[in-house]
């Protein structure tokens, strides 16, 4: 892929610039590291086969979060001025290397990624909205020859109408898996495909059954990392804390992120990916006791 789009880089004002390595295979998304005389960058790839409104949302939530904001990576423009361009197939971008490491899975990371979420939603003077549908509709038609479908559809009768439930600059994938900690301490988030505008609640409720429950894929054995969704919310809400109503909020926004990636593992993971959702729902009791326990000492 090296030979295939190195003459890609010609498009943007760069001197003696070379791939200098992939960090993501495959042929939908490749990813380079590009060293050049001024430094290092990320060519992002996508395949052609994905429209050009979405690698245009994805570019300008780049430029509003990254070059305005720096809270993303800055994206930078080619010689014509445009921020993307189609070569062999794929859309292509060129981004800022982040100096510093991947954030990880630690309480330390949690708190500071939720300070970050919290700068991220509280930003104005962003208007597109984001690709991530937020409608609940679609999921009654999934799991209809599944033997728990009467319970899946209960769990989406309760869920709310999140378009009608606050609205901001979400990123819709937000943990340590998407975020890098600079060397200067800040935080910034990287793969933006599904930022723009939506809703708060869902954006928070990503980690707290997808990342906070750990399953053991050989055993089918789950426990659930309060430490890390402790720190995650006082990242988040600081020293006031979380009302009972937003942390409800939170946790059905919870359910309906999980649900929307029951498929995408394939038929026959749906099994335990409903164990997983249950088990999580399970725990919401325990981390509002949690909290509330150390808020009353």
């Amino acid at each position: 892929m090296r030979d295939t789009f190195g003459n890609v880089l010609t498009n943007w004002d760069l001197k003696n610039p070379q791939i200098e390595e992939q960090i993501k295979e495959g042929p939908e998304r490749p990813v380079f590291v590009i060293k050049a005389d001024s430094g290092k960058y990320i060519l992002k790839g996508f395949s052609c086969e994905m429209p050009e409104p979405t690698i245009e949302s994805n570019v300008e939530a780049h430029r509003f979060l990254g070059n305005e904001k720096g809270l993303a990576p800055c994206i930078f423009p080619t010689k014509t001025g445009a921020y993307y361009l189609k070569d062999n197939g794929y859309w292509f971008y060129l981004m800022e290397f982040v100096e510093g490491r991947q954030m990880e899975e630690t309480p330390d990371d949690e708190f500071r990624i939720g300070q970050a979420a919290a700068k991220l939603h509280r930003l104005q003077g962003y208007r597109r909205k984001s690709p991530f549908k937020q409608s609940k509709a679609g999921y009654y038609e999934w799991f209809r020859d599944r033997s728990f479908v009467k319970e899946f559809d209960a769990i989406l009768d309760a869920l709310p109408d999140f378009e009608k439930l606050d609205q901001c600059f979400v990123h819709t994938d937000m943990g340590p898996h998407n975020t890098m900690l600079r060397k200067n301490g800040e935080v910034v988030f990287v793969d933006l495909d599904d930022s723009g505008i939506g809703s708060r609640y869902l954006d928070l409720g990503w980690p707290f059954i997808m990342q906070f429950v750990n399953f053991n894929d050989d055993t089918e054995e789950m426990d659930y990392r309060f430490d890390l969704a402790e720190s995650f919310l006082k990242g988040y809400y600081g020293e006031a804390g979380i009302t009972r109503e937003e942390f409800d909020l939170i946790f059905r926004g919870a359910e309906q992120m999980h649900i929307s990636y029951m498929q995408s593992y394939g038929p026959y993971a749906v099994d335990s990916l409903w164990k997983i959702l249950n088990y999580g729902i399970e725990q919401k009791e325990v981390l509002w006791n949690r909290i509330q326990g150390k808020r009353n000492l």
